[in-house]
């Protein structure tokens, strides 16, 4: 019996392995042998640590052949072993599928419904017919599993192979209810209403229909709940008919009783009836309830940058949540943008007057992105300029969208800081060489903010004299010229930069050179790894990474093998970004390497280059106690990552 197979001939289970031995063992794992290694996993899934056990369980994914999974899988006196064989052959993923396919045959009812938990996990499309087989088989554990699985697959097509279950025995009857409401089945609806007042299946029965939505299940639950108000559980049924309502795109009609029930409930239930019962009234339309409601939702409700689903389809509160003084303004800024042509205008930009909380600008944008005219583009401009610099990079880029009332204002003479008219000029698209003279005509100080915020547009860039400032004040304009050279890839302004970096070397300057690929800046760079402190030293080897080239391949191999580990594991990584066929034999040869990250680099670059050695370091990596590596080796080693 070979090294994978063994099994405890005395019928005892092997005792539990002590933490400490369970970590020497994890960080000797990547460099031992194959066959030592089963033999470690074996022995570390019996510990009960998850993080010693995932990391176990993830290796013997990669190594364990199939044969021995199903040994695993068939040990009736181990439970541990066999629990490992199915999370092993879980996450093998899209490696396992034929294997499970093939175990749902097996004689032994148990591994078929291990095998049917395995399909269940890997969601793939083309176990759907094998699985519908196995509603006949004769386990009724198996059956079960089969009919929750079919519902998580979310194909609809098997929708009447599950009806009839809703008349069998109450275990597969309570799993055809939980699937049919997984598989949103509109036809399910009416057999699924008539077990509502059932005692046991009621409650799954309607959660079912919840989850399948629509107004005929809506009104199914209305009326369930109407007519046994007293004995249901009033935020159970009113949490389900709010998540239906939130889920139609129109109101349905309803009862006054229903919503005299519904209105009580905002008033005199518990906290969560009230939450549930304000969603429902809000979900149904304009109604006298709407005040007291929204302050309902907004007290419960904190999170400004997400619009409460209750809410979507309100546009006739669109006045109300833009004049409010919290969070429920911001809630109006997300409506406006979902219904751009039923936005108040005058409401929305007497809302864009007051102040603004963190986070909302994204919103604000969102808000204007469609909305046009000469009040919006002057509430526009408003904010524009109230906004601290940093910050109006995120609306200038719909300045352009409102050229023409800007313009308007502007020539009407609209009070505006020299700086900030200048800006806006130019990101309407006015002439270039008139922008150039105004910006020669700057103070230093003003000149400067301007070119911070016009940095990305290419045409005045070049027609800048960046020459002459860098040769006249290379440390007042170096950090901007920079900046500009990165957005519009001014390379012909590298040679003054080199120059700069030699005698002033900041992190900006030599991320920039990495940005524009610059390998004349290499010999400098590579100097420079000797002089400068360790955070200076990180960005160059970064840079060198995108860079490339044989000269920055052979300096980062040699920083990679040095003593400093904060290095080597950068040099790593940036030599991963440019390495060649030739590094592949170095990276192969750091797969036990102690530090996670520099393995993590190792993955990506031998399944870059897919021979069979790096296939088989890969193999390695694929068992690696690193969940991230582990990972990404895996994906490597999938039949469809060979294209990539």
């Amino acid at each position: 019996m070979d090294t994978e197979s063994k099994s405890n001939k005395s019928g005892k289970r092997p005792e539990e392995p002590v933490w400490q031995e369970c970590i020497e063992l994890l960080d000797r794992l990547p460099a031992l042998p194959r066959e030592e290694r089963i033999t470690a996993i074996q022995r570390l899934v019996r510990n009960s640590s998850p993080g010693i056990r995932s990391r176990a369980l993830r290796m013997g994914a990669a190594l364990l052949s199939d044969d021995t999974l199903t040994q695993y899988l068939r040990n009736d006196a181990d439970d541990v072993l066999r629990n490992a064989g199915l999370e092993m052959l879980k996450m093998r993923g899209g490696r396992g599928f034929t294997l499970a396919v093939n175990l749902l045959r097996d004689p032994d009812p148990d591994v078929s419904l291990q095998a049917v938990l395995v399909l269940d996990h890997l969601k793939d499309p083309r176990a759907l017919e094998p699985l519908r087989a196995q509603l006949r088989h004769s386990d009724p554990n198996v059956q079960q599993g089969v009919i929750v699985s079919i519902g998580h697959m979310g194909d609809a097509r098997s929708i009447p192979d599950l009806l009839p279950f809703l008349e069998a025995d109450p275990w597969l009857q309570l799993a055809a209810v939980e699937a049919l409401g997984d598989l949103r089945a509109p036809a399910a609806v009416a057999p699924l209403s008539e077990l509502l007042t059932d005692l046991m299946v009621g409650p799954l029965a309607a959660e079912a229909l919840a989850r399948i939505g629509g107004t005929r299940a809506f009104h199914c639950l209305a009326n369930h709940w109407l007519r046994f108000e007293e004995e249901l559980e009033p935020e159970t049924s009113l949490g389900l008919l709010a998540h239906v309502l939130e889920g139609l795109r129109r109101p349905p009609a309803v009862t006054e009783a229903f919503r005299s029930a519904l209105d009580r409930h905002l008033e005199e239930g518990n906290a969560s009836s009230r939450w549930a019962a304000a969603r429902c009234l809000v979900a149904l339309g304009p109604g006298a309830e709407d005040e007291s409601a929204l302050e309902l939702l907004a007290d419960r409700y904190k999170d400004a940058l997400l619009l409460p689903a209750c809410l979507a389809h309100r546009v006739d509160l669109l006045p109300v949540l833009l004049s409010a003084d919290d969070h429920r303004r911001a809630w109006g800024f997300l409506l406006a943008a979902q219904h751009p042509k039923q936005v108040p205008v005058a409401e929305l930009t007497r809302s864009l007057a007051g102040p603004l909380e963190s986070g909302w600008l994204e919103l604000v944008v969102a808000a204007l992105k469609k909305l046009r005219g000469p009040a919006v583009a002057a509430a526009l401009l408003d904010l524009f300029v109230r906004l601290p610099i940093p910050e109006r990079a995120v609306l200038a880029p719909l300045l352009p969208d409102h050229k023409k009332h800007l313009t308007e204002l502007l020539v009407d003479g609209k009070d505006l800081p020299t700086e900030t008219e200048l800006v806006v000029r130019a990101r309407l698209g006015e002439a270039p060489r008139r922008i150039l003279e105004r910006i020669g005509t700057l103070p230093l100080s003003s000149r400067l903010k301007v070119l911070a915020q016009l940095s990305d547009q290419a045409a005045l860039m070049r027609g800048l004299p960046w020459q002459e400032w860098l040769d006249r004040d290379p440390s007042t304009y170096g950090p901007v010229a920079v900046e500009a050279t990165v957005e519009v890839g001014l390379r012909e302004l590298a040679p003054t930069l080199r120059r700069l970096l030699a005698s002033e070397p900041t992190v900006e300057l030599i991320r920039a050179m990495g940005e524009l690929g610059d390998r004349e800046s290499v010999p400098t760079l590579v100097k420079l790894l000797g002089t400068v402190d360790a955070g200076h030293r990180a960005v160059i080897l970064e840079s060198l990474g995108r860079i490339g080239g044989p000269e920055v391949r052979a300096t980062l191999r040699r920083v990679a093998k040095g003593t400093d580990p904060d290095q080597s594991r950068i040099a790593f990584k940036a030599l991963s970004l440019c390495a060649t066929e030739e590094d592949d034999q170095f990276f192969r040869e750091a797969v036990g390497h102690g530090d996670w990250y520099v393995r993590l680099s190792c993955a990506e670059v031998l399944g870059r280059f897919q021979r069979p050695d790096n296939l088989a370091a890969l193999a390695q990596l694929a068992s690696d106690p690193s969940t991230i590596v582990a990972q990404r080796a895996l994906a490597y080693l999938e039949p469809e990552a060979g294209g990539r």
